[in-house]
């Protein structure tokens, strides 16, 4: 009878072709912690951000040209510039409605006449970029306290004015958590408000009664975005 030729049923080390493979695997991946290892997270981030630049062409126009495209449009608008001086200042697009086109002297009430330049502002500062955060400055002169109804100094009636205005954005849409109103009072005039014999200036005086917006690029849309291993940077 023909011997049958041994039938190989696997040797016994054979699990180490696998093991081998499997410890190879392991080294390639410290390899690869120690290559991705943060020891410069300023260099790392900065080319992180880059890298991720160049897979988001589009998202990626910056922070600097989208606020002066705000502020072109902002300045553009008669309904604006006629009734507020524009500025940009660290960054911020700076919108200084002065005298008494806002409110009376001595009142806390938005004035009907100048509901539609405000009104104008926050669409235009809505439809380019809700989610711009709006800081409201408040400023009285040193007199028109004594002629309000509802406030018992500067402070108070520059307070209350500002959130007159903070509540304007916030009718049309606005978070509450992107708005802050703040007083200054009659501390930060523009102009001398008494000439040298001791009289008032009625037109320094509404010069400096004035309401002053801030539009500050968002914060919270600076996200952080996984890069890898556990590695983030912000977005």
């Amino acid at each position: 009878m023909d011997q049958q030729p041994d039938i190989d049923e696997g040797g016994g080390d054979d699990w180490l072709v696998s093991y081998a493979d499997m410890m190879t695997l392991i080294a390639c991946f410290f390899i690869l912690m120690m290559a991705f290892a943060n020891y410069d997270p300023a260099g790392f981030n900065k080319k992180a951000i880059e890298l991720s630049k160049s897979f988001n062409k589009d998202k990626y126009k910056s922070s600097e040209l989208k606020m002066k495209e705000l502020m072109e449009e902002v300045s553009k608008h008669p309904e604006i510039t006629k009734k507020a001086k524009i500025s940009v200042r660290n960054g911020e697009i700076v919108v200084s409605f002065s005298g008494s086109v806002l409110f009376p002297e001595g009142d806390h009430r938005l004035s009907p006449d100048s509901l539609s330049s405000l009104d104008v502002l926050i669409d235009i500062i809505k439809t380019k970029r809700k989610n711009y955060r709006v800081i409201i400055e408040g400023h009285s002169d040193a007199f028109e306290a004594s002629k309000s109804q509802v406030a018992d100094n500067a402070w108070e009636l520059a307070a209350i004015r500002s959130a007159k205005v903070l509540a304007r954005f916030e009718y049309y849409g606005f978070e509450p958590n992107r708005l802050a109103s703040t007083t200054k009072g009659d501390s930060e005039p523009l102009v001398e408000e008494v000439d040298e014999k001791g009289n008032l200036v009625n037109q320094n005086l509404e010069e400096n009664r004035r309401v002053v917006i801030k539009v500050l690029e968002p914060i919270d849309d600076k996200k952080k975005v996984k890069f890898g291993f556990g590695v983030y940077f912000n977005d």
